[in-house]
Protein backbone atom coordinates (compact mmCIF):
# COMPACT_ATOMS: atom_id res chain seq x y z
CA UNK A 1 0.00 0.00 0.00
CA UNK A 2 1.57 3.01 -0.88
CA UNK A 3 2.07 6.47 1.86
CA UNK A 4 0.75 9.33 0.17
CA UNK A 5 1.57 12.56 1.81
CA UNK A 6 1.75 16.63 1.27
CA UNK A 7 5.30 17.87 1.75
CA UNK A 8 4.90 21.82 1.59
CA UNK A 9 3.31 22.90 -1.50
CA UNK A 10 3.76 19.38 -3.04
CA UNK A 11 2.77 15.87 -2.80
CA UNK A 12 5.09 12.87 -2.63
CA UNK A 13 4.68 8.83 -2.71
CA UNK A 14 6.53 5.95 -0.87
CA UNK A 15 5.66 2.50 -2.26
CA UNK A 16 7.07 -0.68 -1.07
CA UNK A 17 9.62 -2.10 -4.18
CA UNK A 18 10.42 -5.15 -2.74
CA UNK A 19 13.42 -7.18 -0.16
CA UNK A 20 16.77 -6.16 -1.03
CA UNK A 21 18.65 -10.23 -1.29
CA UNK A 22 21.98 -8.84 0.22
CA UNK A 23 20.48 -7.57 3.80
CA UNK A 24 16.64 -8.55 3.78
CA UNK A 25 15.85 -5.07 4.23
CA UNK A 26 12.95 -3.63 2.80
CA UNK A 27 12.97 -1.70 -0.29
CA UNK A 28 11.14 1.65 -0.73
CA UNK A 29 10.96 4.27 -3.67
CA UNK A 30 9.88 8.08 -2.85
CA UNK A 31 9.44 10.70 -5.18
CA UNK A 32 7.60 14.09 -4.32
CA UNK A 33 6.98 17.21 -6.27
CA UNK A 34 3.50 16.38 -6.98
CA UNK A 35 0.87 19.33 -7.75
CA UNK A 36 -2.21 17.56 -6.45
CA UNK A 37 -2.89 14.12 -4.42
CA UNK A 38 -4.26 12.49 -7.53
CA UNK A 39 -0.97 13.18 -9.35
CA UNK A 40 0.78 11.27 -6.80
CA UNK A 41 -1.51 8.44 -5.88
CA UNK A 42 -1.67 7.76 -9.91
CA UNK A 43 2.06 7.88 -9.77
CA UNK A 44 2.29 5.15 -7.05
CA UNK A 45 -0.01 3.26 -8.51
CA UNK A 46 1.71 2.76 -11.69
CA UNK A 47 4.88 1.28 -9.45
CA UNK A 48 2.89 -0.84 -7.55
CA UNK A 49 1.48 -2.38 -10.94
CA UNK A 50 4.83 -2.71 -12.11
CA UNK A 51 5.93 -4.32 -9.11
CA UNK A 52 3.37 -7.04 -8.83
CA UNK A 53 3.88 -8.16 -12.73
CA UNK A 54 7.91 -8.21 -11.48
CA UNK A 55 8.41 -5.56 -14.66
CA UNK A 56 9.75 -2.84 -11.61
CA UNK A 57 13.07 -1.54 -12.34
CA UNK A 58 15.12 0.65 -9.54
CA UNK A 59 16.88 2.56 -12.44
CA UNK A 60 20.42 2.88 -11.40
CA UNK A 61 22.28 6.31 -10.57
CA UNK A 62 25.72 4.45 -11.75
CA UNK A 63 27.74 6.37 -14.22
CA UNK A 64 28.24 4.62 -17.64
CA UNK A 65 32.24 3.82 -17.18
CA UNK A 66 30.84 2.22 -13.87
CA UNK A 67 28.28 -0.36 -15.53
CA UNK A 68 31.08 -0.84 -18.53
CA UNK A 69 33.92 -1.91 -16.24
CA UNK A 70 31.52 -4.26 -14.59
CA UNK A 71 30.53 -5.44 -18.17
CA UNK A 72 34.09 -5.96 -19.15
CA UNK A 73 35.15 -8.14 -15.91
CA UNK A 74 31.47 -10.36 -15.81
CA UNK A 75 30.90 -10.99 -19.43
CA UNK A 76 33.69 -9.78 -21.55
CA UNK A 77 37.07 -11.56 -20.30
CA UNK A 78 34.83 -14.78 -20.16
CA UNK A 79 33.49 -14.64 -23.36
CA UNK A 80 35.77 -13.11 -25.73
CA UNK A 81 38.93 -14.71 -27.12
CA UNK A 82 41.89 -12.57 -24.80
CA UNK A 83 43.01 -10.69 -28.35
CA UNK A 84 39.79 -9.30 -28.73
CA UNK A 85 39.07 -8.58 -24.84
CA UNK A 86 42.29 -6.35 -25.20
CA UNK A 87 41.32 -4.87 -28.07
CA UNK A 88 37.46 -3.77 -27.04
CA UNK A 89 38.98 -2.75 -23.73
CA UNK A 90 41.73 -0.57 -25.54
CA UNK A 91 39.55 1.00 -27.82
CA UNK A 92 36.58 1.80 -24.78
CA UNK A 93 39.42 3.41 -22.93
CA UNK A 94 40.77 5.65 -25.79
CA UNK A 95 37.93 6.89 -27.46
CA UNK A 96 34.26 5.93 -25.28
CA UNK A 97 35.72 6.30 -21.61
CA UNK A 98 36.12 10.40 -21.92
CA UNK A 99 33.22 10.94 -23.87
CA UNK A 100 30.54 9.18 -22.27
CA UNK A 101 31.86 7.51 -19.23
CA UNK A 102 31.41 10.24 -16.82
CA UNK A 103 27.56 10.84 -17.27
CA UNK A 104 24.73 8.75 -15.37
CA UNK A 105 23.58 6.02 -18.05
CA UNK A 106 20.00 6.29 -17.13
CA UNK A 107 20.70 10.23 -18.65
CA UNK A 108 22.64 8.73 -21.67
CA UNK A 109 20.03 9.67 -24.93
CA UNK A 110 20.17 7.93 -28.35
CA UNK A 111 20.80 11.82 -29.59
CA UNK A 112 24.08 10.99 -27.16
CA UNK A 113 25.55 8.27 -28.73
CA UNK A 114 24.59 9.62 -32.58
CA UNK A 115 26.35 12.88 -32.02
CA UNK A 116 29.64 10.89 -30.83
CA UNK A 117 29.64 8.78 -34.12
CA UNK A 118 29.02 12.08 -36.12
CA UNK A 119 32.22 13.60 -34.30
CA UNK A 120 34.41 10.81 -34.64
CA UNK A 121 33.46 10.48 -38.55
CA UNK A 122 34.72 14.20 -38.58
CA UNK A 123 38.38 12.93 -37.37
CA UNK A 124 38.05 10.80 -40.38
CA UNK A 125 38.40 7.48 -38.18
CA UNK A 126 37.04 5.04 -40.72
CA UNK A 127 33.17 3.83 -40.04
CA UNK A 128 34.20 -0.05 -39.69
CA UNK A 129 35.59 1.37 -36.50
CA UNK A 130 33.04 3.33 -35.39
CA UNK A 131 31.11 0.25 -36.07
CA UNK A 132 32.62 -1.65 -34.19
CA UNK A 133 32.36 1.35 -30.99
CA UNK A 134 28.80 0.99 -31.57
CA UNK A 135 28.72 -2.63 -30.88
CA UNK A 136 30.50 -2.35 -27.60
CA UNK A 137 28.44 0.21 -26.40
CA UNK A 138 25.32 -1.60 -27.43
CA UNK A 139 26.56 -4.81 -25.55
CA UNK A 140 27.39 -2.68 -22.63
CA UNK A 141 23.57 -1.42 -22.62
CA UNK A 142 22.52 -4.70 -23.42
CA UNK A 143 23.81 -5.97 -20.49
CA UNK A 144 22.57 -2.74 -18.36
CA UNK A 145 18.87 -3.31 -19.30
CA UNK A 146 19.66 -7.14 -18.57
CA UNK A 147 20.13 -6.79 -15.10
CA UNK A 148 17.82 -4.16 -14.53
CA UNK A 149 20.39 -1.43 -14.28
CA UNK A 150 17.71 0.70 -16.97
CA UNK A 151 14.65 0.35 -17.86
CA UNK A 152 14.78 0.82 -21.48
CA UNK A 153 17.61 -0.35 -23.90
CA UNK A 154 18.21 3.43 -25.85
CA UNK A 155 20.88 1.91 -28.31
CA UNK A 156 17.85 0.42 -29.92
CA UNK A 157 17.02 3.72 -31.31
CA UNK A 158 20.76 4.81 -32.21
CA UNK A 159 21.42 3.93 -36.19
CA UNK A 160 24.48 2.09 -36.60
CA UNK A 161 27.06 3.47 -38.98
CA UNK A 162 27.29 1.62 -42.19
CA UNK A 163 30.84 0.97 -43.26
CA UNK A 164 32.18 0.95 -46.52
CA UNK A 165 33.52 -1.84 -48.29
CA UNK A 166 37.18 -1.83 -48.42
CA UNK A 167 38.23 -1.97 -51.92
CA UNK A 168 39.90 -4.96 -53.20
CA UNK A 169 43.00 -5.02 -54.91
CA UNK A 170 44.10 -8.51 -56.44
CA UNK A 171 47.15 -9.46 -58.24
CA UNK A 172 46.82 -10.82 -62.15
CA UNK A 173 48.30 -14.45 -62.97
CA UNK A 174 51.72 -12.38 -64.42
CA UNK A 175 51.96 -10.54 -61.16
CA UNK A 176 51.93 -13.34 -58.82
CA UNK A 177 54.82 -14.99 -60.78
CA UNK A 178 56.23 -11.35 -61.04
CA UNK A 179 56.57 -11.04 -57.20
CA UNK A 180 57.14 -14.50 -56.40
CA UNK A 181 60.29 -14.78 -58.70
CA UNK A 182 61.40 -11.17 -56.64
CA UNK A 183 60.54 -13.10 -52.99
CA UNK A 184 62.70 -16.45 -53.92
CA UNK A 185 65.58 -14.76 -52.76
CA UNK A 186 64.26 -14.09 -49.31
CA UNK A 187 63.89 -15.97 -46.05
CA UNK A 188 60.32 -14.85 -46.39
CA UNK A 189 59.62 -16.19 -49.71
CA UNK A 190 57.47 -19.82 -48.10
CA UNK A 191 55.36 -16.98 -46.49
CA UNK A 192 53.97 -15.61 -49.48
CA UNK A 193 54.07 -18.62 -51.80
CA UNK A 194 51.74 -20.34 -49.22
CA UNK A 195 49.28 -16.77 -48.85
CA UNK A 196 49.11 -17.09 -52.75
CA UNK A 197 48.71 -20.69 -52.93
CA UNK A 198 46.70 -21.61 -50.32
CA UNK A 199 44.68 -18.09 -49.16
CA UNK A 200 45.45 -18.73 -45.64
CA UNK A 201 45.70 -15.99 -43.25
CA UNK A 202 48.72 -13.75 -42.09
CA UNK A 203 48.32 -15.33 -38.22
CA UNK A 204 47.38 -19.04 -39.74
CA UNK A 205 50.84 -18.74 -42.00
CA UNK A 206 53.00 -17.31 -38.64
CA UNK A 207 51.54 -19.94 -36.27
CA UNK A 208 51.63 -23.00 -38.86
CA UNK A 209 53.94 -26.18 -37.45
CA UNK A 210 55.46 -28.44 -39.20
CA UNK A 211 53.27 -31.25 -37.57
CA UNK A 212 50.32 -29.34 -39.16
CA UNK A 213 51.69 -30.49 -42.27
CA UNK A 214 50.91 -34.03 -43.56
CA UNK A 215 53.19 -34.64 -46.48
CA UNK A 216 51.48 -38.06 -47.26
CA UNK A 217 48.79 -36.95 -48.07
CA UNK A 218 49.38 -33.31 -49.36
CA UNK A 219 47.71 -31.52 -46.71
CA UNK A 220 47.71 -28.66 -44.18
CA UNK A 221 45.68 -28.61 -41.07
CA UNK A 222 45.30 -24.89 -39.87
CA UNK A 223 44.52 -25.29 -36.16
CA UNK A 224 46.22 -21.97 -34.68
CA UNK A 225 47.04 -18.38 -34.78
CA UNK A 226 49.51 -16.05 -34.25
CA UNK A 227 48.23 -12.92 -32.59
CA UNK A 228 49.33 -9.88 -31.14
CA UNK A 229 47.90 -8.63 -27.72
CA UNK A 230 49.50 -5.57 -26.36
CA UNK A 231 52.30 -5.74 -28.78
CA UNK A 232 53.09 -9.38 -27.66
CA UNK A 233 53.30 -12.19 -29.85
CA UNK A 234 50.47 -15.11 -28.81
CA UNK A 235 48.72 -18.42 -30.06
CA UNK A 236 45.75 -19.01 -30.18
CA UNK A 237 42.98 -21.38 -31.64
CA UNK A 238 41.34 -19.91 -34.83
CA UNK A 239 38.76 -17.24 -34.68
CA UNK A 240 35.80 -19.83 -35.94
CA UNK A 241 34.97 -23.41 -36.15
CA UNK A 242 35.08 -23.12 -39.72
CA UNK A 243 39.06 -21.34 -39.58
CA UNK A 244 39.86 -24.79 -38.40
CA UNK A 245 40.19 -26.69 -41.42
CA UNK A 246 42.13 -28.82 -44.31
CA UNK A 247 43.53 -27.36 -47.33
CA UNK A 248 44.81 -29.73 -49.76
CA UNK A 249 48.02 -29.44 -51.92
CA UNK A 250 49.46 -30.73 -54.45
CA UNK A 251 53.06 -32.24 -54.77
CA UNK A 252 54.57 -28.88 -55.86
CA UNK A 253 53.37 -27.25 -52.98
CA UNK A 254 54.97 -29.74 -50.58
CA UNK A 255 57.90 -29.93 -52.58
CA UNK A 256 58.79 -26.28 -51.58
CA UNK A 257 57.83 -26.71 -47.65
CA UNK A 258 60.58 -29.48 -47.68
CA UNK A 259 62.54 -27.49 -49.60
CA UNK A 260 62.44 -24.22 -46.86
CA UNK A 261 63.11 -26.88 -43.97
CA UNK A 262 66.45 -27.93 -45.59
CA UNK A 263 66.79 -24.48 -45.91
CA UNK A 264 66.41 -23.21 -42.63
CA UNK A 265 69.04 -22.80 -40.04
CA UNK A 266 68.17 -25.11 -37.71
CA UNK A 267 64.51 -26.98 -36.62
CA UNK A 268 62.28 -25.31 -35.12
CA UNK A 269 58.58 -26.20 -34.07
CA UNK A 270 57.28 -23.68 -36.39
CA UNK A 271 57.28 -23.42 -40.02
CA UNK A 272 57.89 -19.77 -40.28
CA UNK A 273 60.71 -18.38 -37.60
CA UNK A 274 63.38 -15.94 -37.60
CA UNK A 275 67.02 -16.52 -37.82
CA UNK A 276 67.36 -17.63 -33.80
CA UNK A 277 64.17 -19.12 -34.16
CA UNK A 278 61.81 -17.31 -32.54
CA UNK A 279 58.17 -16.45 -34.11
CA UNK A 280 58.37 -13.98 -36.87
CA UNK A 281 56.69 -10.73 -35.95
CA UNK A 282 53.94 -9.58 -38.43
CA UNK A 283 54.85 -6.27 -38.17
CA UNK A 284 58.43 -7.43 -39.83
CA UNK A 285 56.51 -9.26 -42.04
CA UNK A 286 54.52 -6.27 -43.06
CA UNK A 287 57.84 -4.20 -43.94
CA UNK A 288 59.47 -6.73 -45.84
CA UNK A 289 56.73 -7.10 -48.19
CA UNK A 290 56.71 -3.44 -48.65
CA UNK A 291 59.82 -3.59 -49.45
CA UNK A 292 59.69 -6.25 -52.18
CA UNK A 293 56.66 -4.10 -53.45
CA UNK A 294 58.93 -1.24 -54.01
CA UNK A 295 61.43 -3.54 -55.90
CA UNK A 296 59.04 -5.16 -58.57
CA UNK A 297 56.38 -3.45 -61.06
CA UNK A 298 53.64 -5.07 -59.51
CA UNK A 299 49.70 -4.30 -58.44
CA UNK A 300 50.60 -2.06 -54.64
CA UNK A 301 48.11 -4.44 -52.49
CA UNK A 302 48.20 -5.16 -48.97
CA UNK A 303 49.05 -8.73 -47.21
CA UNK A 304 45.56 -10.28 -46.95
CA UNK A 305 44.68 -9.15 -50.35
CA UNK A 306 47.07 -12.37 -51.22
CA UNK A 307 44.11 -14.30 -49.89
CA UNK A 308 41.73 -12.29 -52.07
CA UNK A 309 44.59 -13.58 -55.00
CA UNK A 310 43.89 -17.14 -53.95
CA UNK A 311 40.13 -16.87 -53.90
CA UNK A 312 40.02 -14.47 -57.32
CA UNK A 313 41.95 -16.94 -59.08
CA UNK A 314 40.33 -19.94 -58.22
CA UNK A 315 36.91 -18.77 -59.41
CA UNK A 316 38.46 -17.30 -62.72
CA UNK A 317 39.00 -20.81 -63.29
CA UNK A 318 36.05 -21.83 -62.75
CA UNK A 319 36.21 -23.90 -59.01
CA UNK A 320 33.22 -24.43 -57.04
CA UNK A 321 32.55 -21.76 -54.45
CA UNK A 322 31.79 -23.91 -51.71
CA UNK A 323 35.30 -25.38 -52.68
CA UNK A 324 36.70 -22.03 -52.49
CA UNK A 325 34.87 -21.54 -49.42
CA UNK A 326 36.76 -24.62 -47.39
CA UNK A 327 39.74 -23.40 -48.18
CA UNK A 328 39.84 -20.10 -46.55
CA UNK A 329 37.72 -21.11 -43.37
CA UNK A 330 34.30 -19.01 -44.19
CA UNK A 331 31.76 -20.31 -42.39
CA UNK A 332 29.40 -19.91 -44.51
CA UNK A 333 29.52 -20.05 -48.93
CA UNK A 334 27.68 -16.67 -48.79
CA UNK A 335 30.41 -14.93 -47.62
CA UNK A 336 32.72 -16.13 -50.30
CA UNK A 337 29.59 -15.12 -52.55
CA UNK A 338 29.38 -11.89 -50.86
CA UNK A 339 33.35 -11.07 -50.84
CA UNK A 340 34.11 -12.01 -54.57
CA UNK A 341 31.03 -11.26 -56.12
CA UNK A 342 33.37 -9.34 -58.71
CA UNK A 343 34.41 -12.57 -59.88
CA UNK A 344 30.76 -13.80 -60.11
CA UNK A 345 30.07 -11.71 -64.18
CA UNK A 346 32.98 -13.49 -65.86
CA UNK A 347 32.35 -16.34 -64.37
CA UNK A 348 28.41 -16.16 -65.96
CA UNK A 349 29.37 -15.22 -68.71
CA UNK A 350 31.64 -18.44 -69.29
CA UNK A 351 29.29 -21.26 -67.93
CA UNK A 352 26.45 -19.23 -70.90
CA UNK A 353 29.58 -19.79 -72.81
CA UNK A 354 29.85 -23.75 -72.10
CA UNK A 355 26.13 -24.33 -71.99
CA UNK A 356 25.31 -22.53 -75.40
CA UNK A 357 28.62 -24.84 -77.00
CA UNK A 358 27.12 -27.88 -75.62
CA UNK A 359 23.91 -27.27 -77.05
CA UNK A 360 25.13 -26.79 -80.19
CA UNK A 361 26.81 -29.75 -80.62
CA UNK A 362 30.33 -27.67 -80.20
CA UNK A 363 31.79 -29.36 -77.16
CA UNK A 364 34.76 -27.88 -75.89
CA UNK A 365 37.47 -30.97 -74.18
CA UNK A 366 40.92 -29.73 -73.10
CA UNK A 367 40.59 -26.92 -75.58
CA UNK A 368 39.62 -28.80 -78.65
CA UNK A 369 36.22 -28.48 -80.42
CA UNK A 370 34.18 -31.30 -81.44
CA UNK A 371 31.33 -31.13 -83.59
CA UNK A 372 27.84 -32.99 -82.75
CA UNK A 373 27.24 -36.19 -85.51
CA UNK A 374 24.35 -35.64 -88.07
CA UNK A 375 22.36 -38.47 -88.19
Amino acid sequence: MAYIRKRGKTWSYTVDTGIDPVNGRRRQKTTSGFKTKKEAELAAAKVESEVVDSSYVEVTKETFDKIAQEYFEVVAKNKMRESTYENRLSSYNNRIKDRLGKMKIKDIKPIHVQNFYNGLIEEQLTTSFVRTLHNLISSIFKYAHRYDYIKVNIMDKVDAPIPKAKEMHTWTLEEVNTFLELAKDYDTYIIYYLAIYTGMRRGEILGLRWKDIDFDNNKIHVTQNLVLVNNEMKIQEPKTKGSKRQIALTSAEMLELKKHRIKKAFETDLVVSTSIGTPYHPRNLLRNFNTLLDKCNVTKIRFHDLRHTHATLMLKLGENPKVVSERLGHSKVSITLDTYSHVMPDMQSASAEKFSNYLRGQNVVNGDKTKATKK
